[in-house]
């Protein structure tokens, strides 16, 4: 996950389109199946989780927060992944997140009931970019300047393939893309 929140944290603050494709490439390339698949396909919009939503965010900081801080907090800076980064007041960093494959699956697989005390966890172990990688992830809203077909030109890039070629065989391929990768 500390990789994942890197390059979601390099692509929200590169505006260079070329230096983006280089950081997908980059991470593409170093990174192993399925974790890039996963990757990919959240930041293509392909990945959704059922019981994690932005007001089940809300629930669980204003469950640490205060409400009138929180909500002048979120008026300020504007963004809720930046905002429950940066307001979480538990200090970060206690132990390792899960590899995204794994955080992804606890995210879809732990029942609607239990998801709060997963976030706040979560929340609670993470680093404050991990913090933001989260709550992006979750909510799907990452706002990063990138495309999906930015997304493909940074796969052909890193393979040598034609970009053609790669979207010609895109929708025929299901998450997390390790035929794609191959």
């Amino acid at each position: 996950m500390k990789q994942f929140a890197q390059l979601l944290e390099t692509l929200a603050l590169t505006p260079s389109r070329n230096r983006k494709i280089e950081a997908l490439a980059d991470y593409f390339t170093k990174t192993p199946d399925p974790d890039r698949g996963y990757a990919l396909a959240v930041m293509t919009g392909a990945l959704s989780f059922a019981h994690v939503k932005p007001a089940r965010l809300k629930e669980v900081v204003l469950a640490e927060v205060d409400p009138h801080l929180f909500a002048l907090s979120y008026d300020y800076v504007g963004d809720l992944g930046e905002t429950i980064a940066l307001i979480w007041p538990h200090k970060g960093g206690t132990r390792a997140l899960p590899a995204l494959t794994d955080l992804i699956e606890l995210l879809n697989t732990t029942p609607k009931a239990k998801i709060a005390d997963l976030i706040a966890e979560l929340l609670t172990s993470a680093e404050i970019n991990e913090r933001w990688a989260l709550v992006k992830l979750a909510t799907g809203g990452l706002r990063i300047g990138v495309s999906e077909r930015l997304a493909k030109t940074a796969l052909a890039e890193m393979s040598g393939k034609d970009l053609k070629d790669i979207e010609e065989i895109w929708h025929g391929i299901k998450m997390p893309y390790s035929e794609l990768f191959a």
